[in-house]
């Protein structure tokens, strides 16, 4: 009973990177849940006071705490107070003086799952909620009781089924069982019921009996062909935060969780916190005697993840850091179902990622996996206090942007992001760029300031590493490209771009303006940099571009740099139009002509031969 209720695998072209990828250019392409936690700099953290204590954690609302009961699980959520890290709980029972305690780190437990703590049949608890945190003072006790609800009967475990008769284990303090046949209802003294004259499909539902008070309902569904029993899907699924809920599947002792990457957990509570962990995909139920009752089908459940339709009149509307992790969920479902029309995302506030524990490693942010078909509209809202410390090949926010797809009008401001892969076994150099590792689609309106972009190796750019479609009209300001430590392969960072890293046959880079970037490292042996694009190769356009203080600090000996592009393969392609070239530098000297024959200059650098 609730009380105070509050497969393919579609990454279309992810590809492998070679070390040698930038060297030959675009044709080889690379392959590609916490509560609480501080984050970066927040100004609405707590402070020391001057005498030097530590400040007080809020304690837990007591509006906010709500039970739900059954034979099987007694849950206990409440609201996450504000920078705790965990929970100390003590339980005692009735009128006992003696008390249980115990921690957990996430604001919901199911009391019948704590190893040493047993729920009464009946009776009351009373819990006392201590939040913690290191660097801050115990919140203040908040205390509730709790009336239980006595006896509550286990839904029938079904152990046989031979010849079209269902048996299932007697349910303890059961003095009958009602038994529901596509809803038509019998009773029943005995713990078995003949099923055997069905001739088509058909819903099945036991319940145990005492006192005119029923149990939990074990749910199967009966195949007349197959003539086999399998297990009830799991429909009523509702989102909670980042926490998904479903109802109990009587009969099952557990439930399996598969994520967007195929990945299954085993979960005996009937929720599942996606806090720190990758988004739902499905849940089904874990039958305790599968050759008896069959697991359902693994298939994609409808999930409300987002408020919106996902038209471009009702867009899904994103809100917080989790509603953007589930644009994966959205664009693979269409993708399985084959469907042809674009989903549409929008942004409908400033998303402050200060306060968001690490999700990826030690990133906040989670990067976005499947290939994006759809469209993305930031609605000129700020993405702030992003970072990012990656150890897994190339870090991008959308590892492919599809044909069609377009990410726009998104600012990010307040990013860092260190990807510093190193295997000794396989040392691949990474790379770093905010949008998109490969872009078929359209990024455009996009604005990125105040972010350092730091990669051991393989190289760093503003907004798109690969370009096949169009990037056009986005600005960079106040940003850093920086190599780290020399990699493993003996080379620093092959390439910088302010806006993009390679410009691929077909590619478009336009109308995009750079202000007060530099590229800097520990040594003189960047190669390729320049203020929009450091890679431009046969077929790509780069044109109508501007920026203003450019500064290249470092610079491998003979390796070219430009204010638009370090590298054109041809240079008919490298168009000034209507760009403003600005200030160039490159180890502390002014760059005056727009090309020069030795590999830097306010236009390009180099060109092919």
């Amino acid at each position: 009973m609730l009380k105070n209720t509050k497969r393919g695998i579609f990454i279309l072209l992810v590809m492998l990177c070679i070390t040698f990828a930038f060297a030959i250019g675009c044709g080889n392409i690379e392959m590609p849940n916490g509560i609480g936690g501080t984050g970066g700099d927040n100004p609405d953290t707590p402070k020391p006071k001057p005498d030097g204590t530590k400040p007080q954690l809020s304690s837990v609302v007591v509006s906010t705490v709500t039970f739900e009961e059954t034979a099987r699980t007694l849950i206990v959520e409440w609201d996450a107070v504000p920078y705790a890290t965990s929970y100390t709980l003590r339980i005692t029972k009735g009128t006992s003086t003696s008390a249980f305690m115990t921690t957990v780190e996430d604001p919901t437990v199911d009391l019948r799952k704590i190893t040493g703590f047993t729920v009464p049949d009946s009776s009351s608890i009373t819990i006392k909620f201590t939040a913690k945190a290191s660097d801050y003072a115990d919140s203040e006790i908040t205390e509730i009781t709790y009336e239980l609800e006595g006896t509550l009967l286990l839904s029938p475990e079904i152990t046989t089924f031979d010849n079209g008769v269902i048996g299932w284990k007697a349910v303890a303090g059961a003095t009958s069982y009602t038994v529901k046949v596509n809803g038509t209802a019998s009773e029943t003294q005995t713990n078995s019921y003949n099923i055997s004259s069905l001739t088509a499909d058909a819903t099945v539902e036991i319940a145990a009996k005492v006192g005119g008070k029923t149990g939990a309902v074990t749910k199967v569904m009966y195949n007349a062909t197959a003539k086999k029993l399998t297990a009830m899907p799991i429909i009523d699924l509702t989102l909670d935060g980042e926490i998904l809920r479903w109802g109990e599947i009587g009969g099952a002792i557990g439930y399996k969780i598969v994520d967007l990457d195929f990945n299954s957990y085993t979960v005996t509570t009937p929720y599942y916190i996606m806090s720190t962990r990758n988004v739902v995909y499905g849940v089904y139920p874990v039958m305790d005697r599968e050759s008896v009752v069959g697991s359902a089908e693994v298939t994609a459940v409808d999930i409300k993840y987002l408020t919106g339709a996902g038209t471009e009149t009702n867009p899904y509307l994103i809100k917080t850091p989790f509603d953007l992790r589930t644009i994966d969920y959205y664009e693979l479902k269409s993708f399985e179902a084959g469907n042809t029309a674009k989903n549409y995302y929008k942004i409908a506030n400033d998303i402050n990622y200060s306060s968001v524990s690490a999700l990826e490693g030690e990133s906040n942010m989670f990067t976005l996996h499947k290939a994006f078909m759809g469209v993305l509209d930031g609605d000129g809202h700020t993405l702030s206090n992003i970072t990012v410390t990656h150890d897994n090949g190339f870090w991008a926010l959308f590892d492919y942007i599809a044909v069609g797809g377009t990410v726009k009008n998104i600012k990010f401001d307040g990013v860092e992001i260190n990807n510093d892969y190193q295997k000794e076994e396989f040392p691949i150099n990474p790379a770093t760029a905010m949008i998109a590792y490969n872009n078929y689609g359209i990024v455009t309106g996009v604005t990125l300031s105040n972010a350092k972009l730091t990669a051991v190796g393989g190289g760093a750019a503003g907004l798109v590493i690969h370009n096949y479609g169009k990037v056009i009209a986005c600005n960079v300001v106040g940003c850093e490209l920086k190599e780290g430590a020399t990699s493993l392969l003996g080379t620093a960072v092959y390439e910088m771009g302010g806006v993009v890293l390679e410009n691929c046959a077909g590619g478009e880079v336009s109308s995009n303006n750079v202000v007060n970037l530099t590229v800097s490292g520990s040594g003189n042996n960047i190669g390729s940099a320049a203020g929009i694009v450091a890679i431009n190769r046969k077929g790509a356009t780069v044109k109508d571009n501007s920026y203003d203080n450019v500064a290249i600090r470092t610079l491998k000996v003979g390796k070219e740099a430009g204010g638009v592009v370090a590298y054109c393969a041809d240079a008919r392609d490298v168009v000034k139009g209507t760009g403003t070239l600005g200030t160039f530098t490159v180890r502390g000297g002014e760059i005056t002509g727009d090309y020069n024959t030795n590999g830097i200059g306010k236009l390009y650098g180099k060109k092919g031969e």
